[in-house]
């Protein structure tokens, strides 16, 4: 079941992590934006949106009916959707770290390095580094779909509350660790378990997040246009606070409850064809950037040593246009047909649990 607004919602957010990243270049620092100087933490809106779509999809199946076949169908579908475009992700930057492409390569090809990144397992506090630096959150998004059958089990229980306030207190300890480098929860230092703990936190709240829309009080309070326009009003508030990551990423579920309901407004800003189809291709777009961005700084630099300048606007449209047709390309011809591949593997080897319809009229 694919929301259209949850969809576009993550378009935006992969499309804000690209104009937060590219100045971070020093081709391109004149173009930082600074409505997105605090975009770092729309990787805390994935965590979120990720906990709670999982939820829609796997809730029957995992919670209400645990069993090791569940489990296992759930694993796969996961790894199906992710590790196809990151292992592919994972190759290029190597060989991007072979022939140097920015010119200063900072990830040592250490077989620790090299083994870890495949296994997708790079960023869980055991010192190894990402090759494709943003594909740490993709690492620590492993360890919750290892722990979502217990996280969402507490989520429908008594004890909610308790994974809640859990939650909540994760978010404020990454935060104080002072590990964060443009803000309190910037924080993905491969050397520790801060990034794994800020994934788990999001997530948590994402899962609760679908327990608490199931619910008519909280679809009064945040279905329809004053749902979705308050949240964001809420969020663009946090935001405004110094210092106020934690503040802004409880926010979040808020902003995905509301989307969930898929009023007209959210439907008019997050589910238009443009938006929708940021939101398709988010996964490329998040991982593919960082690369797009400096060979076009590269080039830029090339074309300045032969005088060639003036024309620094033109270079950062290029990458922008280029980083929309590599990860649209990305999309098609990794995504879709890796996660195919996998799924029709799975058929061949792993019967799939019987749906909670096929069990009913058993």
């Amino acid at each position: 079941m694919r929301i259209a607004s949850l969809t576009g919602l993550r378009g935006l957010a992969a499309v804000a992590v690209l104009l937060y990243h590219i100045p971070h270049s020093p081709a391109f620092q004149d173009y930082a934006i600074g409505l997105f100087s605090r975009a770092y933490l729309a990787v805390d809106l994935f965590f979120v949106l990720s906990g709670f779509v999982i939820s829609i999809g796997y809730y029957e199946r995992v919670v209400k009916r645990p069993s090791a076949a569940s489990y296992g169908d759930f694993l796969l579908n996961r790894m199906a959707r992710v590790w196809p475009l990151h292992f592919v992700v994972a190759l290029v930057f190597l060989a991007r770290i072979l022939v140097n492409v920015s010119g200063d390569q900072a990830v040592a090809l250490t077989p620790a390095n090299i083994i870890t990144n495949v296994l997708m397992i790079q960023s869980w506090g055991w010192g190894t580094q990402a090759l494709a630096g943003n594909s740490w959150s993709v690492s620590t998004e492993l360890v919750a779909y290892l722990l979502f059958p217990l996280i969402a089990i507490l989520a429908f229980s008594r004890g909610v509350w308790l994974q809640v306030a859990g939650a909540v207190a994760l978010l404020f300890l990454v935060a104080m660790f002072g590990h964060g480098s443009r803000g309190p929860l910037d924080v993905n230092d491969g050397n520790s378990v801060l990034p794994v703990l800020r994934c788990l936190a999001g997530f948590a709240l994402g899962v609760t997040a679908f327990r608490v829309a199931r619910h008519s009080l909280c679809a009064r309070l945040l279905g329809g246009e004053h749902g979705f326009l308050g949240s964001c009003a809420l969020l663009v508030l946090a935001l405004l606070i110094p210092g106020g990551d934690v503040v802004a990423a409880l926010c979040f579920p808020l902003l995905v409850i509301a989307c969930y309901y898929d009023g007209r407004a959210s439907r008019a800003l997050l589910a238009n064809p443009v938006v929708f189809h940021l939101g398709l291709i988010s996964y490329s777009i998040y991982l593919w950037h960082p690369l797009v961005r400096d060979v076009f700084a590269r080039v830029m630099g090339i074309a300045h040593r032969h005088g060639f300048s003036g024309f620094d606007w033109a270079f950062y449209a290029g990458t922008l246009i280029a980083t929309w047709l590599v990860c649209w390309a990305s999309y098609l011809l990794i995504e879709v047909p890796g996660h195919r591949a996998i799924k029709k593997l799975e058929r061949r080897v792993v019967p799939r649990p019987p749906l909670p319809f096929q069990q009913a009229a058993e």
